[in-house]
C-alpha cells in the first residue's frame, strides 16, 4: 500500500491544477495580510481572532483542499488512470482507501504553508503598530492551536472531497454541491429558529477553527464544547468515505 500511496502523491504533485490550487492558497492569504496592513488600526489581532476574521481567511484554504481532493479522483478517472491502476492492483478497496489517504496527506503542505503565512503576517502587521490586543504568548498559542485545527479540517475536507468525487464522478458537480449547500446553510438554515444551524457542517467548521461553538438562543450566544463540531465534521467525512467505498467497489470504472 505504501508504494501505491507514494505513486498517488507523486501524481497529485505533478498535476497543473493542484499547483494552481496551492498557489491560490498562498496568494489569497498574502492579499489578506496586505489588505490588513493598509487598515492595521481598524482592529486588534485578538479582535480578529474573536470575530472570526482569521477563521474566514483560513477557510478559503480548507475549501481549496476540498477541491484538490475532488480533482485527485475525478481527474484521474477522466484520463483513464483509475482503470489502468486497477489492472496493476485489482483490489478495489485498497486502491480506494489509498486515494483517500493520498488526498488527506497532499492537503497538508499547502494548507500549512498558507496558514503559516497568514499567522506570521497578521502577527507582524499588528505587532508593528502595537495592536496585538493581548499578551503575545497567549496570541501565539491561540493561533498555533487554530492552525492545528485548520490542518485537521483540511484533511477531512480533502478526504471528503475525494469520496464525493467518487460518488458524483464530475469535479464541477462536487464543487457545485458544496457551494449550494453553503448557500442553503447560510441563507435558510441559520435564519430558522429550529436550532438546525448547530448541525450545519459549514457552521461547525467555522466554529471548529475559531475554537468555540456558538449556539444562538433567546439569551444570546452561548459557548459550547469543541467536541460537538469535531464529532459532526468527522462523522460527515466518515459517512462520505464509506458511501464512496461501497460505490467504488461495485461501479464500472470509465
Amino acid at each position: 500500500m505504501t508504494g501505491l500511496l507514494w505513486a498517488e502523491l507523486r501524481r497529485f504533485g505533478t498535476r497543473p491544477a493542484n499547483l494552481w490550487i496551492a498557489a491560490g492558497m498562498l496568494l489569497h492569504v498574502a492579499l489578506a495580510v496586505a489588505l490588513t496592513a493598509f487598515e492595521a488600526g481598524a482592529t486588534t489581532l485578538a479582535g480578529m481572532l474573536e470575530q472570526g476574521q482569521i477563521s474566514f481567511y483560513a477557510m478559503t484554504s480548507v475549501f481549496l483542499a476540498y477541491v484538490a481532493g475532488v480533482l485527485l479522483v475525478t481527474g484521474e478517472a477522466a484520463s483513464g488512470g483509475t482503470r489502468a491502476l486497477l489492472t496493476v492492483e485489482p483490489r478495489r478497496g485498497r486502491v480506494y482507501w489509498t486515494k483517500l489517504a493520498a488526498a488527506g496527506l497532499a492537503a497538508v503542505p499547502g494548507v500549512a504553508a498558507a496558514y503559516a503565512l497568514l499567522a506570521v503576517g497578521m502577527y507582524g502587521v499588528h505587532a508593528r503598530v502595537g495592536l496585538l490586543g493581548g499578551p503575545s504568548s497567549d496570541l501565539v498559542v491561540a493561533m498555533t492551536w487554530s492552525g492545528v485545527r485548520v490542518l485537521a479540517l483540511a484533511v477531512c475536507a480533502a478526504v471528503g472531497g475525494a469520496a464525493l468525487g467518487v460518488l458524483v464522478r464530475r469535479w464541477w458537480v462536487a464543487v457545485a454541491l458544496a457551494v449550494a449547500w453553503f448557500l442553503v446553510e447560510q441563507q435558510v438554515v441559520l435564519t430558522s429558529t429550529s436550532g438546525a444551524g448547530t448541525w450545519g457542517p459549514f457552521t461547525n467548521a467555522d466554529m471548529w477553527v475559531r475554537g468555540t461553538r456558538t449556539v444562538l438562543s433567546g439569551e444570546g450566544a452561548l459557548a459550547g464544547p469543541l467536541v460537538h463540531s469535531a464529532v459532526l465534521l468527522l462523522g460527515v467525512t466518515v459517512v462520505l468515505a464509506v458511501l464512496g467505498a461501497a460505490v467504488f467497489r461495485r461501479r464500472d470504472v470509465p
